[in-house]
């Protein structure tokens, strides 16, 4: 059956949203140009109250705002600079949930080093009251060139 005209605007819509939504959160997180810091305190108005955020090859596990705020806090602490450049989305909605995979390209400066992380995310988000939020978030590492 055919979709209508509201529904495909409607999926538009969503799409853009969640779109915005990635790249809200690489915008929070990135830091170390032009007096850029991070925003983790506004971590929160991205991710659900229990969010997950995982980077299983890194050993990272944070469950709910507290522990990924914590977990940025860490991250913010060891590195002076990051970009998240996230291409190649594929995004599914079924209704007020919705899966998206990503590729990141993330140039940083590891101590003196300019080191660049290859990756990939496979992210939950769900529709709130608020909008589209991240309910889980997880950090696929391929390889970490100029490491």
């Amino acid at each position: 059956m055919e979709n209508t005209l509201e529904q495909r605007i409607q999926k538009l819509e969503d799409l853009e949203a969640i779109r915005t939504l990635q790249a809200t959160y690489g915008h929070y997180v990135d830091k170390g140009w032009n007096g850029k810091e991070m925003y983790i305190e506004k971590l929160t108005d991205i991710f659900t109250e229990d969010a997950l955020w995982e980077a299983p090859g890194a050993g990272v596990l944070a469950n709910g705002h507290k522990e990924i705020m914590e977990s940025f806090t860490s991250f913010d602490a060891e590195n002076k600079f990051f970009i998240h450049s996230f291409t190649n989305p594929i995004i599914e909605i079924n209704e007020d949930k919705a899966t998206a995979k990503w590729i990141l390209f993330s140039p940083a400066i590891d101590g003196e080093k300019v080191i660049c992380m290859l990756a990939s995310y496979d992210n939950d988000y769900v529709r709130t009251k608020s909008g589209w939020r991240i309910k889980s978030l997880r950090l696929n590492m391929a390889n970490v060139l100029g490491a």
